[in-house]
């Protein structure tokens, strides 16, 4: 693997991309300091005592929560089994390993059954938002909150909890523009700011509501969509997305677009106004090269269709 031979090489300079689910994919140049300081801020965290000894590689190694896999790797000397991202990863999982560490993105956690999930020791699930699960059988399953820019997650919320804690000698805040910033070592002790919503309970833990970008305003009421997706994630296997149709008298109107055939939903766990008002099945969800759900592009397409 190329990322292999370069970190060998002793490479100072590492370049990887944004996802691009908000706009065009950005290159980042990841200085090595900076990949020492987020893989030893993450392992300090789940592991303290220095028990994980192994990994499983089944992200794309192009992308930055792929890429952190094989450098914690190439730091803490873990033994690295490498497998097709897909999501259907225990077909290509050696059959009598248990692995101590491992990353993966919603779709691929969400094809595991509990069976599955004693399979692995820690699990950090990135690229969009988990839900909050109160049966999970591993306490060690976390969803994270991060970006390339720093490289990688800055957070981790055990899925069983709703607050996110932040890592390493990360701090956090709220911005002029309302929205979540954060300082530490991995941004140079400079304020990132960000465009997520959050609830900040204290500097190092909050609450991630939703991205400012995406906010639906509907008679006034503002939806984060994604809050709404996390909230319907166990009824609908397929992808989907919540967004927003013109509406004569709200403005905007909350709408659900699946991939699949028609199935029955239950709103009822939703707030009112935060129920949608249609769903639209066998629709296209579009993905980015990082394999997020492209809004802009999902929503443009299905507009045009209509």
């Amino acid at each position: 693997m190329e990322l292999i031979r370069s970190w060998h090489s002793g490479q100072r300079y590492f370049t990887h991309y944004t996802s691009g689910s908000t706009g065009r994919p950005k290159k980042i140049v990841i200085g090595r300091d900076k990949i020492e300081i987020s893989a030893k801020s993450t392992l300090s965290a789940i592991d303290p005592n220095r028990k994980i000894k192994n990994a499983l590689l089944c992200l794309n190694p192009l992308n930055i929560g792929g890429a952190m896999v094989v450098y914690r790797s190439l730091l803490y000397n873990l033994d690295l089994t490498i497998i097709e991202p897909s999501t259907t990863i225990m077909d290509a999982m050696d059959k009598d390993l248990i692995y101590d560490l491992t990353s993966m993105v919603p779709m691929q956690y969400r094809g595991l059954s509990k069976n599955d999930l004693t399979r692995f020791r820690n699990i950090l699930i990135g690229g969009a938002p988990m839900a909050v699960e109160k049966r999970v059988l591993n306490s060690n399953i976390y969803s994270t909150y991060g970006m390339t820019e720093t490289v990688s997650h800055i957070a981790l919320r055990k899925l069983s909890e709703e607050a996110f804690t932040t890592i390493g000698d990360t701090v956090v805040d709220i911005s002029e523009k309302k929205t979540l910033k954060i300082k530490g070592s991995i941004t140079d002790n400079q304020w990132l700011e960000t465009n997520d919503i959050v609830d900040i309970q204290s500097d190092r833990t909050f609450k991630w509501l939703g991205r400012v970008d995406f906010v639906i305003n509907s008679g006034g009421i503002k939806i984060n969509p994604e809050m709404i997706e996390a909230q319907l994630e166990d009824q609908i296997k397929q992808e989907f997305i919540a967004t927003s149709l013109p509406d004569d008298t709200l403005g905007r109107r909350l709408v659900l677009l699946i991939e699949g055939d028609n199935q029955m939903l239950d709103f009822s766990t939703l707030e009112k106004y935060h129920q949608p008002k249609e769903v639209f099945f066998n629709q296209k969800i579009f993905k980015t090269a990082n394999n997020k759900i492209d809004r802009k592009k999902t929503q443009e397409h299905f507009e045009s269709t209509l």
